[in-house]
């Protein structure tokens, strides 16, 4: 009978002794487990938080590279247009990675890639601009130097008109006549000279053409203007008019001689068909269209 108990005694410890071998089995395999558990936590924490050191850093990449093409300004519609277009690649790269989760890790490194990319043709946009600057600067400093060379051309120009026209006025001065040892006398009906304004019945003016060798010779026109006292011209009624610094005016007398280049002495009679009054009188003597001599006489 005792053996019995001793035997069940036996049984029931190995029992006991085999469930506390499981239940240990089983409290170690929970661990092992739960220390997995906890490592694949902490390494999906750890993945978790380096994507988001990531994903902000393509952020802030994206957003300073947007500051770039906001910098690069360029007096081109055509390049702005395509830094433009660009920018918009990047804002819109920025909103999707804004979306995409950061432990989607081939998409932050494909988000990467593009935005390398995109540097490169930022450095390509770099370049170009740099060298149109560069080109414009040349341009711009070339142009400089033709508008002085050109400044100073039309300065040079305007020196030798000046002096053209210097020389051709010198030349005209020149080639002009001049009427000298003029004199103005009254004349009575018999051709006398008189000094009574009331027995005038012509003007007589006499003078010499000089000698200039410059001017054209042969025919020419010369006329005879009497001022009176009161500024009105001593007219004919059968005489006319010639021009004068662009006008057509009056005159009193004319002769036409024919100049040979030497002085020549020259009469021109104004004949009055009026009532004269005493006064001064003033006789002009033009001919090729310039006043070749004048002079004043008192007659009362």
């Amino acid at each position: 009978m005792q053996e019995n108990n001793n035997t069940n005694g036996g049984g029931v410890n190995k029992l006991l002794l085999a469930m506390t071998i499981v239940e240990a089995a089983v409290i170690i395999a929970l661990l092992v487990v739960m220390n997995n558990n906890k490592k694949e936590s902490e390494r999906l924490i750890s993945q978790i938080e380096i994507g988001n050191m990531e994903k902000d850093s393509l952020s802030h990449e994206m957003s300073l590279l947007v500051d770039d093409y906001n910098q690069l300004k360029i007096d081109n519609d055509t390049i702005n247009a395509q830094l433009e277009e660009q920018k918009a690649k990047v804002v819109e790269l920025m909103e999707n990675l804004r979306r995409t989760k950061a432990s989607n890790r081939d998409s932050l490194k494909r988000y990467k890639a593009e935005l390398e990319t995109m540097r490169s043709i930022m450095r390509s946009f770099v370049v170009q601009i740099d060298s149109l600057n560069t080109k414009n600067i040349m341009l711009t400093e070339e142009n400089t130097r033709l508008s002085g060379q050109l400044s100073n051309a039309k300065s040079e120009n305007r020196k030798l008109s000046n002096v053209k026209d210097s020389l051709q006025m010198r030349v005209k001065d020149a080639e002009a006549l001049k009427a000298v040892s003029m004199k103005l006398s009254a004349l009575n009906d018999r051709d006398n000279e008189t000094s009574r304004i009331s027995k005038t019945q012509k003007f007589r003016v006499t003078f010499t053409i000089n000698e200039n060798e410059m001017t054209k010779t042969g025919e020419k026109d010369v006329y005879l203007r009497i001022v009176k006292p009161d500024g009105e011209i001593l007219k004919n009624e059968n005489l006319g008019y010639f021009k004068y610094q662009g006008s057509e005016i009056a005159y009193s007398g004319k002769k036409t001689i024919n100049y040979d280049g030497k002085a020549q002495p020259v009469t021109i009679y104004a004949i009055s068909r009026e009532v004269l009054k005493g006064g001064v009188y003033q006789a002009d003597i033009f001919c090729d269209g310039k006043n070749i001599g004048s002079i004043t006489a008192k007659i009362d």
